[in-house]
């Protein structure tokens, strides 16, 4: 199977797991709507399943570098800005691959590599350099990182599910600017003076 072809039956693969889930699509829907033949499927991928989690890792740690790329440099609020931006910018610009990867994270997060780093290695990484730098509170990193990563996902779960009918890109600002006045030691001390 030529790269290509591979590539249109992984994304084939997403739309229809994002449409009906892993379950419900049968490796015929998937060879049909990349046109190949079932068999080409199982010559690289033994089962749905396996092929469903290879996506998933793949698309996965896909969006670590492309989160890490997006932070950039600088003061970690800012970079934490950046990613909260960019996570929105690629929902809203793959609404399929964002629906596979919220629907299989159950089934398939146990599947990517210890070793890979996860968008939530990114968001933590940023949060502990705020906190190191004094940028952020000093607080748990990890109960930090996830007021970030709850912000992003369950926004992004909204507008999967049709609960959030705003788009995500216009809601970035405030919803970022609202994580940061709580999570910066700026935004701390203004809470502390009654501002």
């Amino acid at each position: 199977m030529s790269i290509d072809v591979r590539q249109k039956v992984r994304d084939a693969a997403i739309a229809q797991f994002a449409q009906k889930g892993v379950k419900a699509t049968t490796v015929r829907d998937i060879a049909r709507a990349a046109g190949v033949s079932e068999g080409a499927l199982y010559r690289h991928w033994p089962s749905k399943d396996e092929l469903a989690g290879d996506l998933f890792a793949t698309e996965y740690t896909a969006m670590s570098q492309s989160l890490r790329d997006a932070a950039g440099q600088g003061p970690a609020p800012e970079r934490l800005r950046r990613v909260i931006h960019h996570a929105f910018h690629l929902a809203e610009a793959a609404p399929d691959r964002t629906r596979f990867l919220l629907l299989s994270q159950h089934e398939s997060l146990p599947l990517v590599p210890r070793d890979q780093e996860t968008p939530v290695d990114v968001i933590c990484g940023i949060v502990a350099d705020g906190i190191a730098e004094g940028s952020i509170v000093p607080a748990d990193r990890d109960a930090l990182s996830h007021i970030v990563i709850g912000a992003i996902v369950l926004n992004v779960q909204s507008q999967v599910y049709g609960r959030q009918t705003a788009p995500l890109s216009s809601l970035a600002g405030s919803i970022t600017d609202a994580i940061l006045t709580g999570m910066s030691k700026v935004g701390m001390s203004k809470i502390g003076a009654g501002q």
